[in-house]
């Protein structure tokens, strides 16, 4: 378990050293944007130069931009560089009856060879692995960059030489290696053999991603500075480093430093292993982690061991001598789960129904705690924690959803699972339950959708303590087209509230991913809020320097109230905006997100109606439905 006080004091952000990047970032992509975006837009251009012929009139912006860049000149040579047509054939990711009659028709062969081929991360893709056209910038990034080595794609195969070909294993196995870190796409392809109708070879094409990234910053009014290096599949082995140096006054030494080390997929077990240490002003935590989730409906065991030791300075707190409070302390985390089905498996179907059962035992120790806590947060404590649970899982394949254009695994389920646990104190005991439950659909004419409820509490003198409840839903409907543009509508709705009667306090809020995108106002709380998220996305099919973009709109409402009011009476909190998001989906890089936001009411007088405003992440997420250790309800 987390920090428990951290529910309860708001902290202060942590430095981040890639602001300054991103910053740089956001210039550079903008200008470029609009540069481009002008270009495209304003046809006659083209005329002017007497670059693209008369009869080309009937073809569109897209056609035209591509036409010109293909003449002999320096600007055509330019934007033969940084701009292309979305060629790829990445609208049409869907998983159809067709695909699996295919893969269907080898079943029951035997796996005479698989033969791994791991692509480059620029130019040839798994739908067109061949393809040898790139330009000058690709080839240098090609010849930059570690290949993954084949022996890892090979060891996430839940299949060998020698055993029948299944087609759930073919498709279970796409779907593993895709939600490798460092893997863009995977396509594995059944061959005929010549004379031999009883075997079959399997091609494996998986193409990399740019896997390192770095950055660099300095304040020259604080004299403070940070850099980075991180390596998502490092030599090409597959294992993650992350590491930094701060450099700050305000620190003890005034220099700080951070790291992590990750292996995964430990002798084909899917075991993973992660060491780490991590430290800012308020606070330094380090510890190791070994195990594995049930990432698939192959693993029946799953489970983890991981010891961490955290200092915490609460600036908030203060004890009788007026210094700052620490908290310090170690916790060990243990888990195991077990998974199976009542009838035999069907190695036709790509899905299992499929029971969990797991626990979990939390223990935390207390070396140094706070002169003032009459509410025992920081008491020594021993959390038990069961997990009974049922679902039905499967998945289909899309593309435009969360991503802009690589192949994406949208799971549809129906899962509930109950919680029981028992928290016991050094100074206090007391139990605790809690239910969740998750249902989604998709359907080519209606779009998908996704809901799904949590609840949870404590029980101690007849009283339910700590109360969190979670009512959410998410759809988004079916990609549509305008031209050569694709678009999409989202709609994402979440009701939430957490209360404890011996400490009434108001940790929710509106703020950012947790309601009104782009709004902040550290003022306004409360104990429950429903929010309404809206927003259109328009996918432009063009790529600058590799770059994919799509234009966004948004429209967000909510309400929030404290615990001795009700929401019926509360403002209705409006947020307006839009923005663009830029991404290149084989490298590391995060999305990039530059939005500008409209507020109409505030809670106070002299607040900012306009905002300007990026994000690194995608604003909606759906739940992975995946198993994992048990833990209770949390809310945001």
């Amino acid at each position: 378990m987390s920090d428990p006080i951290l529910s309860y004091i708001k902290m202060g952000s942590s430095f981040n050293p890639r602001n300054q990047l991103n910053k740089l970032s956001e210039i550079i992509c903008t200008t470029l944007f609009l540069t481009i975006l002008f270009f495209c837009m304003t046809e006659n251009l083209a005329a002017r130069t007497n670059k693209i012929a008369p009869d080309d009139s009937s073809k569109s912006v897209v056609d035209k931009v591509k036409d010109y860049s293909q003449k002999d000149n320096f600007l055509s040579k330019f934007l033969r560089t940084i701009i292309v047509k979305d060629d790829e054939p990445q609208s049409e990711n869907k998983t159809h009856d067709s695909d699996l009659k295919k893969i269907r028709k080898y079943t029951g062969r035997i796996i005479r060879k698989i033969n791994i081929v791991v692509l480059d991360v620029f130019g040839a893709s798994v739908n067109n692995p061949k393809d040898t056209i790139r330009s000058w910038l690709q080839d240098e990034g090609n010849s930059l960059h570690m290949k993954t080595k084949e022996w890892l794609i090979k060891n996430k195969l839940i299949f060998s030489e020698g055993q029948f070909f299944l087609p759930f294993d073919i498709q279970e196995s796409e779907r593993i290696i895709r939600k490798t870190s460092y893997v863009y796409d995977v396509r594995i392809i059944p061959q005929d053999i010549k004379n031999d109708a009883d075997s079959v070879d399997v091609m494996v094409y998986v193409q990399d991603i740019w896997s390192t990234n770095g950055s660099i910053a300095y304040h020259s009014g604080s004299k403070s500075g940070a850099f980075s290096v991180d390596d998502i599949n490092l030599l090409g082995f597959g294992n993650e480093f992350k590491g930094g140096l701060k450099f700050d006054p305000a620190l003890k030494q005034g220099w700080d430093w951070n790291s992590s080390y990750s292996v995964d997929n430990i002798e084909k077990t899917f075991l993973s292993t992660n060491f780490y240490y991590q430290s800012d002003i308020d606070r330094q935590q380090y510890g190791l982690m070994v195990g594995r989730d049930f990432i698939s409906p192959i693993i029946t065991w799953a489970g983890a061991i991981a010891q961490s030791w955290q200092v915490t300075r609460y600036p908030d707190l203060r004890n009788s001598l007026g210094l700052f409070e620490n908290a310090k302390y170690n916790q060990q985390d243990y888990w195991l789960g077990y998974a199976f089905d009542l009838k035999p498996f069907d190695p036709n179907t790509v899905y299992q129904n499929r029971f969990n059962i797991a626990g979990r035992i939390t223990r935390t120790v207390y070396s140094q705690r706070p002169e003032f806590d009459t509410t025992d947060i920081f008491q020594n404590s021993t959390f038990y924690l069961a997990r009974i649970g049922y679902s039905y899982r499967t998945f289909y394949q899309d593309s435009y959803i969360f991503g802009l254009g690589k192949t994406e695994d949208i799971p549809l389920i129906n899962m509930a699972a109950l919680l029981f646990g028992f928290e016991k104190g050094s100074n206090s005991s007391r139990p605790y339950f809690g239910l969740q439950t998750g249902y989604s659909f998709y359907n080519d004419n209606f779009g998908y959708f996704y809901g799904g409820f949590q609840a949870g509490a404590f029980r101690s003198n007849d009283k339910w303590l700590d109360r969190t409840s979670i009512l959410e839903m998410l759809y988004f409907s079916d990609l549509n087209k305008i031209g050569e543009f694709k678009w999409r509508h989202y709609i994402g709705s979440r009701y939430s509230y957490s209360y404890d009667p011996i400490r009434p306090l108001d940790i929710l809020d509106l703020s950012n991913e947790d309601g009104l995108r782009g709004f902040s106002n550290s003022y306004l709380i409360g104990d429950k809020k429903l929010v309404v998220n809206y927003e259109a996305d328009i996918f432009v099919p063009l790529k600058f320097v590799g770059f994919s973009l799509a234009v966004i709109t948004f429209a967000d409402f909510g309400l929030i109230s404290s615990f001795n009011s009700s929401l019926s009476n509360s403002m209705l909190y409006q947020g307006y905006g839009f923005g663009i998001r830029i991404r290149n989906e084989h490298l590391i890089f995060p999305t990039f997100q530059f939005m500008f936001g409209f507020y109409p009411n505030l809670p106070q007088s002299g607040g900012e109606h306009f905002n300007m405003f990026n994000q690194s992440s995608m604003y909606y997420q759906f739940n992975q439905f995946q198993f994992s250790a048990p833990s209770v309800v949390v809310v945001r």
